[in-house]
Order: C-alpha cells, then structure tokens, then sequence
C-alpha cells in the first residue's frame, strides 16, 4: 500500500462502501504531505538557496573586486570552488539529492569558471562559444546527476547557444529556420519526456514537463508570427505541420490527464497567433477593435472551460 496514488483511492471509492471519513484517512496517510515530508520540503528548499545564494555571491565577490584581483587568483577561486564540490559529492555520504544539488552548483561555477576566463584573456563572456563550452562541458554532469533543474539549465544553455550562434555567426540565415528548429527541440524533448514518464515510469516531475511545452509554445508563437508577419519564405507547410502536430498532441494529453496547463497554454497560442493573421491581413482601427473583441471573447471562453472542467473533476472525487 506504500505505493497508492490518488486515482487507486478514487477507484476504490467508486467501486466499495468505503464512507468519506475512510476516504479522508486514505488521502491524509497516502497521498497528502505530512509533517516529515514538509520539514524534508523545507530543509531540500533551504540547501538549495544557500548553494543558489553563494553562487550569486561568488559573482557578485568578482564583480566588485575585479581590478583588485590577480587573473591567477581569479581562475585559482573558482577552480578551487569547482573541485571543492566535487570532492564533497564524492566523498560526503549524505542523501543523493544532496549530491545532486551539489553537482548543480558545481555545473554553474563552471560557467563562472568560462565568463572568468573570458574576461581575463578577454575571449569574450557572452560569445555563443562561450555558452557552448559550458554546454559540453558539464553534459557528462547531467548525465550522471540526472537531476531536473540541472537539465533544465542545460536545455536553456541549448537553447541560448542556437539563438546567439545564429546572431553572432549565422545571421545570414534566415530567422523562420532558427525559431522552428528550437521549437522543434524543445518540443522533442518535452515528448521524450512524456514518453518516458507515462511509458517507462521515469520519475519527472509535471513542473518539468511544463516548463519544456512553456518554452515550446513560446518558440511556436515566435516562429508563426515570424512566418506571417514576414512572410519572406516558403516553407508555410513545415512551420504549419510542427506546430499543428505539437498543439494537437498537447490538447490529447490535456484532455487525458485532464491538464488545465495544457489545455489553457495551447488555446491561448492559437490565439495568439490568429490575432497575427488579422494583424497580417489589416492594421486599421477597425481591426484593431475587432482584434480586441477576438481576445477578450477568446481568453474568457478558455478561462470558463477551463473552470468547468476543474468543477467536473472536483465533482468526480
């Protein structure tokens, strides 16, 4: 019985005798957090923003006392701090999830380590090369770690590579194709993830998940509003077919899992992106009201169904 979840108990409510006060009892030892799982909430959060904190600290150390410093005592600091976690990871024997934080700080200090670097041979901090560097350089952390956050800083360093290699280098490309293709890997990714969860019984947690479609549905507003707005391509079809493919399969497991994010983020892009095409097809006074009068009705209509459909699922437990 360690393993009940809440849909078990909703089924045994709707096929035994079981009264509301067994079913109150059920949530309250099975499902709902009690005072250990609050003081581990609280001591997990703790940990987290002191390492967040002393990394913000080391930054600021640097900043401020910049041309004070030595480049030598500059690198050593940083080194020393980088090797520093990892000699705790492996030597401290203490909880996993420990460790993993601790690998997490230890991957931002790496990118410290790169901007440190950059400014002392000036090789420059915010070249997309450095970003990429950071980038390998800790997958094999990642991979180890297995540890959400830390994934999800290394798909934004992803992310934030493709974007600046495309301004710093790549500008001769046209844009339509840098949007789509980190719409598309992001959109891959928060499948892989899906699939892995509902198939493999991976344990990734929902805030995970919806990060990855939050980016994903950015991207795809970005991309078909570059499309329409631009207009200065042709490839409509493969735009059109990813982003359809992307917001149907998000509305099936919306419906599925009952998902008021998915449901409420995947109309709310359609949205979006309809009012670029009346934008497209005129910008007056006329259709800027009508526009208007398009996003109130819209977003109201979602937010009903979307409160609707909470009510059914409340009404069902």
């Amino acid at each position: 019985m360690n393993d009940l979840e809440r849909k078990d108990i909703e089924l045994l409510s709707f096929h035994s005798d079981m009264d509301r006060k067994d079913i109150q009892t059920s949530l309250e030892k099975h499902i709902y957090p009690n005072q250990d799982a609050w003081a581990s909430f609280i001591r997990i959060t703790l940990i987290t923003l002191a390492i967040g904190f002393m990394a913000a600290g080391i930054v600021f150390f640097f900043a401020y006392n910049w041309a004070d410093l030595d480049k030598l005592i500059k690198l050593g600091i940083v080194q020393g701090l980088v090797i520093g976690c990892i000699i705790l990871m492996l030597v401290l024997r203490i909880d996993p999830l420990y460790k993993q934080i601790i690998l997490t700080a230890a991957s931002l200090l790496v990118g410290v380590l790169f901007a440190v670097f950059g400014q002392v041979y000036q090789t420059g901090a915010d070249a997309y090369d450095f970003f990429l560097a950071w980038t390998i350089f800790i997958t094999l952390w990642v991979l180890v770690a297995n540890f959400p956050p830390l994934w999800l800083c290394y798909i934004g360093l992803v992310n934030l590579t493709i974007f600046l290699f495309y301004e710093q280098v790549a500008q001769h490309m046209d844009f339509i194709y840098v949007a789509s293709g980190i719409f598309v890997l992001n959109a891959a990714i928060l499948a892989l993830s899906v699939w892995l969860k509902e198939q493999q019984g991976r344990s990734i947690p929902t805030y995970f998940t919806n990060l990855l479609g939050l980016a994903a549905a950015i991207w795809s507003i970005y991309a078909n509003l570059f499309w329409i707005l631009e207009a200065r391509n042709l490839d409509a079809p493969m735009i059109l077919a990813a982003t359809a493919l992307f917001y149907a399969l998000g509305i099936r497991y919306g419906i599925r899992k009952k998902s008021a994010f998915y449901l409420g983020l995947i109309p709310f892009s359609c949205v979006i992106i309809l009012s670029g095409v009346l934008i497209k097809i005129s910008d007056s006074t006329g259709m800027v009201l009508f526009i208007s009068a398009f996003i109130i009705t819209s977003v109201s209509f979602i937010v009903w169904n979307i409160l609707k459909m909470q009510r059914r699922v409340q009404n069902e437990r």
